[in-house]
């Protein structure tokens, strides 16, 4: 198979898994739009992070998606410092194609993300959204794979579904057809949580 086409999925569909840990940091200051501001203490275990990131690929699934967000992740902790679990390709170059635990500066750091916004699942309680965040922390090493929804998969969307259905097992996010060389079946885009019903958005750009 043609490694430029997989890596251009790859890039689509914000797959990709990587790991590292981040302790002790203190939370700082996010990025904003000029008039806004979003405070680190008014977010929550379980909240979903979305943000529309800066590199071609990112543009691509904006596109192909008809979506602002190009990748999406989940906090799952908040003291001493907000912590994402999330899937990525290249976050962190040292550590590409795994499952990243990045502090939510990082997370939304300008070099990586364009806008970004915040959206708490309402449908699921605070016990659920524990049991998932920990889930979640479960997977970190997992090994990327791209193939679609009828083979064995795990990308950033795909995680995060599956880590809700656990508690969820009716969560059911709308997947989207593809029908492109090399590559043809159904993907789960960023798009599909943020039109998931049940969201209070917490911040949005």
């Amino acid at each position: 198979m043609n490694s430029l086409y997989r890596w251009a999925l790859t890039a689509l569909l914000c797959m990709g898994l990587a790991i590292t840990s981040y302790e002790g940091r203190q939370p700082q200051a996010l990025p904003t739009l000029p008039g806004q501001r979003l405070s680190p203490s008014s977010l929550a275990v379980g909240d979903w992070l979305f943000r529309l990131g800066t590199s071609t690929d990112s543009r691509i699934v904006e596109q192909v998606s008809g979506s602002r967000f190009s990748h999406v992740g989940m906090v799952v902790a908040t003291t001493p410092t907000v912590l994402i679990v999330h899937a990525t390709t290249d976050d962190d170059p040292a550590h590409p194609n795994q499952v990243l635990l990045t502090p939510l500066d990082e997370f939304l750091k300008p070099d990586m993300a364009r806008h970004f916004a915040v959206a708490r699942p309402t449908f699921l309680n605070p016990e659920q959204k524990e049991r998932i965040a920990q889930y979640l922390k479960s997977t970190l090493g997992r090994t990327f794979v791209l193939e679609p929804r009828d083979k064995p998969h795990l990308y950033c969307t795909t995680l995060l579904a599956e880590a809700i259905a656990t508690q969820l097992p009716s969560f059911a996010p709308r997947w989207t057809s593809l029908d492109v060389p090399v590559f043809r079946g159904d993907y789960l885009f960023p798009q599909a949580f943020a039109d998931y019903p049940g969201l209070e958005w917490i911040y949005r750009q």
